[in-house]
């Protein structure tokens, strides 16, 4: 069974916190995930990868008018979309990791056969519950 995700943007460089490929999804349940590829070590010399898929925090989406959204309600068009998201001040959660592969083409052929999987574990995940607490002094 095909997960129901809609591609929003494929980025091949940028400044996303990683100048690998950055992939942009909507899903049905108005999350925007994101999955990137990143090294997996800031030594230059090792150039193993993996692939993070994260929520975007600052984006949500409507999967039935295809609209990017603010998490302020505020519509988004794709061009527009498409400059915001190409920066390094990006809010997401990551959510999983995968894979330890030694070139971008390995990367690229993974994601390639597991985009479906690796969106679909979202899925078992439980939403974590953002709390403020204030302190009070007596």
């Amino acid at each position: 069974m095909k997960l129901k995700s809609k591609l929003i943007y494929r980025s091949e460089n940028t400044c996303f916190q990683t100048p690998l490929p950055v992939f942009f999804f909507g899903m049905p349940d108005g999350k925007m995930l994101v999955i990137f590829s990143r090294f997996k070590t800031e030594n230059p010399l090792n150039t193993l990868q993996e692939w993070i898929v994260a929520q975007h925090l600052d984006y949500c989406f409507d999967f039935v008018t295809d609209t990017i959204m603010t998490t302020g309600i505020q519509k988004v068009e794709i061009g527009e979309f498409m400059d915001l998201a190409d920066n390094l001040a990006q809010r997401i959660r990551p959510l999983n990791w995968f894979g330890n592969f030694y070139t971008n083409n390995e990367a690229l052929q993974y994601f390639k056969t597991n985009k479906d999987f690796m969106l679909g574990k979202v899925k078992s995940i439980e939403p974590e519950v953002d709390k403020t607490f204030s302190l009070v002094q007596i």
